[in-house]
């Protein structure tokens, strides 16, 4: 484990910065010459991920990337957020969306697959894009949250339909938008 009060990139943030979720948020690393101040990259290594980069996302927080132990080519967490040329290979029997959400798709954000339940993709967003997504396919997009309107159109899906008990909020990750992003019990 690196401790960022030892990297270049990180030697100034305060411990209350550094623990501030928005912080991290707004600080990942998204490049690689970032991602080259915190591991060692081969040649190979960095020609790859500027190559892979223009396909797919790359986003780790400061906090993840620090665990990341830079002298393991093989370490999990390494494996985990730093894409590898494997992403590039595209096999026969891949599907593009492996989860069929697209085809269950009722409403903007609205996968309604099973009779009492359905899951509301509210964003794109993540704090950090893992390789083993299965919506690498979205990922691939600028951050996304969905619209007020597209809310709106979503919850009048699940009102009109009285057989769902169970919404499941999904994305990305929908515990990173601001509180203050809508509030469906409040209209919009």
């Amino acid at each position: 484990m690196i401790d960022y009060r030892t990297t270049a990139l990180w030697r100034d943030v305060t411990e209350k910065q550094w623990n501030d979720w928005r912080w991290q948020f707004k600080n990942r690393i998204r490049d690689v010459d970032t991602l080259k101040k915190i591991i060692d990259l081969s040649p190979d290594e960095e020609k790859f991920l500027r190559e892979c980069l223009n396909h797919f996302r790359m986003a780790i927080t400061p906090y993840y990337a620090c665990l990341i132990n830079p002298e393991d080519r093989n370490c999990p967490i390494r494996q985990q957020c730093i894409p590898s040329p494997h992403e590039m290979e595209v096999s026969s029997f891949e599907m593009l969306d492996p989860l069929a959400e697209e085809r269950d798709t009722k409403a903007p954000g609205i996968v309604h697959r099973y009779p009492d339940r359905v899951l509301f993709i509210i964003t794109r967003k993540c704090a950090m894009y893992c390789r083993h997504c299965t919506r690498r396919r979205l990922a691939g997009d600028e951050d996304f949250s969905i619209s007020n309107r597209e809310v709106d159109m979503a919850l009048e899906y699940i009102t009109d339909h009285r057989e769902i008990r169970d919404v499941l909020l999904s994305g990305g990750d929908p515990f990173v938008l601001s509180e203050n992003s809508w509030n469906p019990l409040s209209g919009g």
